[in-house]
């Protein structure tokens, strides 16, 4: 098991009603702190009460929160899980020069940043794709439809490929 694996929180349904009430009080105004029962007590510094809404309100969705040091060094598998590819598709990106590396022996060391950084641009440029394609549909007057939405919202978080797109909306379209 990787340290990502263990420092990852997964929601579970009994703890709904309590992330809904930290949600709140992180959403409200005013200081926070957090108490023991032995009295002692410390303010919640601001970087920290950010943290924890964006962990909160991730929870409260069912998504899973990993908090990982952005300078750690991974594994290419820890690398190819959080792209969601399998380990050779990273090496061939490693080669490449799509992401920096370094090497340690024979072993691929890549940078938590690095594989942030390069998932951040693999969005965008989802997004960009999205944004032309759905200007070219009101170009021509196309109607988008909430489903076409909902596909094109699942390929830029990267939940389906290009290729899974594009098989959706041929056989939307019954171009299949």
């Amino acid at each position: 098991m990787s340290t990502i694996d263990e420092n990852t929180i997964t929601p579970s349904v009994a703890d709904l009603e309590a992330l809904t009430q930290v949600s709140e009080l992180l959403a409200g105004s005013g200081h926070l702190s957090l108490h023991t029962e032995s009295g002692d007590a410390v303010d919640l510094p601001e970087q920290l009460r950010r943290l924890l809404d964006s962990a909160t309100r991730s929870l409260r969705t069912g998504s899973s929160v990993t908090i990982v040091d952005r300078a750690r060094m991974l594994t290419t598998q820890e690398a190819a899980d959080i792209l969601g590819v399998s380990r050779p598709t990273l090496v061939k990106l490693l080669e490449t020069g799509a992401m920096p590396f370094t090497k340690v022996n024979t072993y691929r060391r890549v940078a938590m940043v690095d594989v942030i950084a390069y998932r951040a641009a693999q969005r965008a440029e989802r997004q960009r794709i999205v944004e032309e394609a759905m200007h070219n549909n009101e170009m021509e007057d196309l109607p988008v439809s909430d489903a076409a939405r909902a596909d094109a919202v699942a390929y830029v978080s990267g939940k389906i490929d290009e290729d899974e797109l594009v098989r959706i909306t041929r056989a939307r379209y019954g171009l299949e």
